[in-house]
């Protein structure tokens, strides 16, 4: 679609791929007279992305399928999948997490020592498990975690060094997720059986604070655990992970340094659980206790 709002053709046909589609969108823009492709003024109200808190942080997640592609075989000829495990999606899937300063600030001991050791509050932990460890490759956009889905975890935070420029921290722990759910065939909707959507992985990571500019400079956190149940294989459809054949699946946690630098209309936008399934309930997000009340109370209905 142009700036003005014209919608542009081209379509994918057949097994041609989506580059082909590409070109003609191109060529048909091409054609366009200035006017069409570079208004002076466009219709609408215009909405840029929301502004992250104050002195928080932003935190890219990235979620992938992991496998070998075969005996001892890494890498894979043109258009195969990872060893039947890749979902439709080409690559891992980007989401992202946004911490308030009072947040990140509890990760950081008022008086560090090396190897002191403190537990990440409940709260914390539980909005990095239930929004950030959300397999956006498995699911696509129709499955979540509900608010009562962590069954056991918990998050520590353990110094490991301490100079007059900075703070260093491991963070390790262990989650297990689990939410019902039901398989069906595509595209007919028909339930085969109901199943179990579980994760159970283990997190490890490093947070280093800076303090000369009392700011976090790094935040690497990487999650591996085994899922087991209904995830979605492209053209074939929703498939089953069972507990004898698990899927192997990780994530990826990294600190967003453009996230208050860049203007409002060049910001990444907010996670689908931060926009969409928060998008009238915003304080559920940031306190996942409230989510789970409220989830309670519609239970009851």
């Amino acid at each position: 679609m142009t700036s003005s709002g014209r919608l542009l053709q081209g379509a994918v046909k057949g097994k041609d791929g989506l580059a082909p589609a590409l070109q003609e969108v191109l060529d048909y823009y091409a054609k366009l007279p200035e006017e069409k492709r570079r208004p002076k003024s466009v219709d609408g109200e215009i909405k840029p992305q929301p502004e992250p808190p104050k002195n928080g942080l932003v935190l890219t997640i990235y979620d992938r399928p992991l496998g070998r592609a075969g005996k001892n075989q890494y890498r894979l000829p043109d258009g195969e999948d990872f060893g039947g495990l890749r979902t439709h999606a080409p690559h891992g899937q980007r989401s992202s997490l946004w911490l308030k300063e009072e947040e990140w600030k509890s990760l950081l001991p008022e008086m560090p020592q090396k190897g002191q050791a403190h537990k990440v509050a409940t709260k914390l932990a539980k909005r990095i498990w239930l929004y950030g460890l959300v397999p956006q490759t498995l699911w696509v956009v129709e499955e979540s975690w509900r608010p009562n889905s962590v069954q056991a975890g918990e998050l520590n935070a353990t110094v490991t060094e301490v100079t007059p420029r900075i703070i260093r921290l491991r963070l390790h722990g262990s989650v297990l997720l689990s939410v019902p759910g039901v398989l069906y065939t595509r595209p007919e909707g028909k339930i085969n059986k109901k199943i179990e959507n579980r994760y159970d992985a283990r997190l490890e990571g490093v947070l280093e604070f800076d303090r000369v500019t009392n700011k976090i400079t790094r935040f690497d956190l990487a999650t591996l655990g085994d899922f087991t149940g209904r995830w979605f294989a492209g053209n074939k459809g929703w498939q089953e992970a069972t507990p004898k054949a698990p899927l192997p699946l990780g994530f990826a946690f990294e600190l967003d340094q453009t996230a208050y630098e860049l203007p409002a209309e060049r910001r990444r936008p907010r996670s689908f659980m931060h926009a969409y399934i928060f998008r009238a309930r915003e304080a559920h997000y940031w306190d996942p206790d409230l989510w789970l009340a409220d989830w309670q109370k519609r239970q009851a209905k």
